[in-house]
């Protein structure tokens, strides 16, 4: 009987010694940061954290079961949920929603891991001269109670799990953000919306040169309207001459050659043209960018929407082309009037 008493009292020694431990000695709160640094603007790695079917593909849960299954909402940003299950024990199943997001700089969430833990997440972004400084913190609170002090040594033991979680999930993102376009894309004026197809008429311009320079294609352009007012004229069509439309078949440079296509929309009935045709710009889903500068400065705002779409994961409608809407905002300088300010909008067709 004595050895039993003795037993007893060693147990409750040995559970007030781990009471008092976990209680007194303990942190209530589980913080854990890991950070990287991403060889990419920090729009990019924005695009791939604020969205969580694009999280995904970086998630450490993921990357343990690529089989589970999931079922994400559509809009990403706050509010956006992400649910998960899988058949393997280590990840189990789990909710993921979006918070609170600030474009550019941060996304708040809450991963609540079955009935497991509930965990804060919160990930920083910093511009660092052209590359972004990411921080991954995740963060809990032990309820008071009975379940206090257990839970207080579970944080202790899911530390080292949740460091190993976050330097797998940072070390992925950085890999896929590092494949996309090295371009910066913030603060231009980039937005994914419906489009209404314009009546236009057009004159086709082929350039010999699969790679023609900005000089090159604007003496073609100049040539292809010259020759398209002579056939708007003859037919006595009223176009808009204040808005120029070219258009761009996605093949372009395929078989040596440069090919565009450059008209002013027009209203009522299609004129009958000669040595020009009437055709429409493409309608239904696009992807807009709108620059104002110099028209040598446009191509530049090619590398910034496809750095856009490729981050987004925006897919292009196959076979569709992508057009230019352009209105003059200065005359231009020069003696050949080449190179004017416009305002130029860029549409990419997609799905």
């Amino acid at each position: 009987m004595r050895w039993f008493l003795g037993l007893v009292l060693v147990i409750a020694l040995i559970t007030g010694a781990l009471y008092g431990v976990g209680r007194f000695l303990l942190p209530n709160a589980l913080d854990v940061t890991r950070t990287t640094q991403v060889e990419r603007p920090r729009a990019s790695v924005f695009a791939m954290i604020n969205d969580l079917n694009i999280a995904r593909e970086w998630s450490p849960y993921n990357a343990r079961d690529p089989d589970a299954e999931y079922a994400i909402s559509p809009e990403p940003g706050a509010g956006q949920t992400m649910r998960w299950s899988s058949n393997l024990r280590e990840v189990g199943s789990g909710r993921m929603s979006i918070v609170r997001s600030m474009e550019n700089e941060s996304v708040e969430s809450i991963i609540e891991i079955g009935e497991r833990a509930t965990l804060n997440s919160h990930v920083e972004l910093a511009p660092v001269e052209g590359q972004t400084a990411v921080a991954w913190s995740v963060s809990a609170m032990c309820a008071e109670g009975w379940i206090n002090v257990p839970c207080r040594y579970m944080n202790l033991i899911m530390r080292s799990t949740i460091e190993k979680d976050l330097d797998s999930g940072l070390a992925r993102l950085k890999d896929r953000a590092e494949q996309l376009p090295p371009y910066d894309f913030e603060g231009f004026d980039i937005v994914a919306l419906p489009v209404a197809p314009q009546d236009v008429m057009f004159v086709d311009v082929t350039l010999s040169n699969a790679a023609p320079t900005f000089d090159d294609r604007a003496r073609a352009e100049q040539q292809g309207i010259a020759a398209l007012m002579v056939a708007i004229t003859a037919a006595g069509g009223q176009a808009d001459l204040a808005t120029l439309v070219r258009i761009f078949p996605q093949d372009n440079g395929v078989g040596g050659r440069y090919r565009f296509s450059v008209g002013y929309p027009y209203s009522g009935p299609a004129p009958v043209l000669v040595g020009a045709r009437v055709g429409q710009t493409p309608g239904g889903a696009a992807l807009r960018a709108t620059f104002v500068g110099r028209r040598s400065q446009v191509p530049a705002m090619y590398q910034r929407l496809e750095a856009y779409r490729q981050a987004h994961r925006i897919a292009l409608r196959p076979g569709a082309e992508a057009w230019e809407v352009v209105t003059a905002v200065a005359q231009p300088e020069g003696a050949d009037g080449t190179d004017p300010v416009e305002r130029t909008e860029i549409y990419y067709p997609i799905e």
